[in-house]
C-alpha cells in the first residue's frame, strides 16, 4: 500500500512537472517571437526609409544643368509614340468618315503621324540650318519661274515645297532617330560644354562627361533588363574608366576636378570609393 501510494504520488508530481515544462516556456517563446517580429518590421521600415533618403539625395545630386539638358531615348520615344487606343480611334474615325476616301486616308495618316517637336535634330544639324531648309528654301523656290507649270499651278507648287520641307524636317528630327543618334547628340553637347577649346574632345572633363552619358544610358537599360549580365559588367567597366579619368584630373587640377564632379552630379565617394558589380541598378 505504501509503495503504491508513493508511486502514485511520484506520478502526479511528474505530471505536474510536465505541465509546468510544456505550459510556461510556450508563453515566453510566443512572446519572444512577437518581439522578434516587431524588431524585424522596425528594421525593414528603417531600411526602406534609408533607401528613400538615398534616392532623394541622389536625385538632388543629379539635378544639374548639364544632366538635365541631355536627351533620354526612353523619354523621347515615349513622347513620340502614339498608343494603341489612339491608333484605333484614329482608324475608326477615318473609316467611319462620310467624306471621300481620299479625305479619310488623309485624316488617318494625320492621326498616325509621330510628332517631331522637340527642336533637336540628328546628324549634327543646327536648328538654324533646319529653319533655313524648312521655311526659307520653299519660299525662295516658289519665287523662281520654272516654266509653264509654275504659271498655271503656283499654289500646288508652293504646297509641294512645304510638304517636302516637312518631310526633311521629320527625317532629320531627333524624335524619329534611333538611340545611337541620340547618344551622338548628347556627346556633342558634352564636347561643347566641357571642351577647353573649339573641337576639344580629348580633355579629361570631356572624357568623363562622355563616360557619364554612356553610364546613364546603360542605367536606363538595366532598370528594365535586370538579367542582362553582360551589360552590367560593361556598366561596371565604364564606372572604373570614369573614376580613373577623374583621378587623373584630380592630380592635374583640384579646382577643375571638383567643378567637374559638381557638373556631372558625382561625389568624392563615387570616384575614390570601392566600385563593385551591382546586383541591381535602382
Amino acid at each position: 500500500m505504501l509503495r503504491s501510494f508513493q508511486s502514485r504520488q511520484q506520478t502526479m508530481l511528474g505530471m505536474a512537472a510536465v505541465r509546468a515544462i510544456h505550459t510556461t516556456p510556450a508563453t515566453s517563446s510566443k512572446r519572444r517571437l512577437s518581439n522578434r517580429k516587431a524588431e524585424l518590421e522596425a528594421q525593414r521600415a528603417a531600411e526602406a526609409e534609408a533607401r528613400e533618403r538615398a534616392k532623394e539625395q541622389l536625385r538632388r545630386l543629379k539635378d544639374t544643368d548639364f544632366l538635365n539638358s541631355l536627351v533620354r531615348p526612353s523619354k523621347l520615344f515615349e513622347s513620340t509614340q502614339i498608343s494603341q487606343q489612339d491608333a484605333a480611334i484614329s482608324s475608326s474615325l477615318a473609316f467611319q468618315s462620310k467624306s471621300s476616301a481620299n479625305d479619310g486616308a488623309q485624316s488617318f495618316e494625320a492621326g498616325l503621324k509621330r510628332k517631331a517637336d522637340s527642336g533637336a535634330y540628328a546628324y549634327h544639324i543646327d536648328p538654324r540650318d533646319m529653319d533655313l531648309i524648312s521655311e526659307v528654301a520653299p519660299k525662295a523656290a516658289s519665287g523662281v519661274d520654272t516654266g509653264f507649270g509654275h504659271s498655271i499651278m503656283p499654289e500646288a507648287i508652293n504646297k509641294n515645297g512645304e510638304i517636302q520641307a516637312d518631310i526633311v524636317r521629320r527625317i532629320a528630327a531627333l524624335d524619329n532617330a534611333n538611340a545611337k543618334a541620340v547618344s551622338k547628340h548628347n556627346i556633342s553637347k558634352a564636347v561643347n560644354k566641357f571642351g577647353r577649346s573649339d573641337g576639344d574632345s580629348g580633355s579629361a572633363e570631356v572624357q568623363a562627361a562622355v563616360w557619364t552619358i554612356r553610364i546613364n544610358s546603360l542605367e536606363d537599360h538595366l532598370r528594365s533588363n535586370n538579367k542582362d549580365h553582360q551589360n552590367r559588367r560593361t556598366y561596371t567597366k565604364l564606372l572604373h574608366k570614369r573614376a580613373k579619368m577623374l583621378k587623373y584630373l584630380k592630380r592635374e587640377s583640384l579646382e577643375r576636378y571638383y567643378l567637374c564632379l559638381k557638373q556631372l552630379g558625382l561625389t568624392k565617394a563615387m570616384v575614390e570609393g570601392e566600385i563593385l558589380i551591382p546586383k541591381r541598378v535602382e
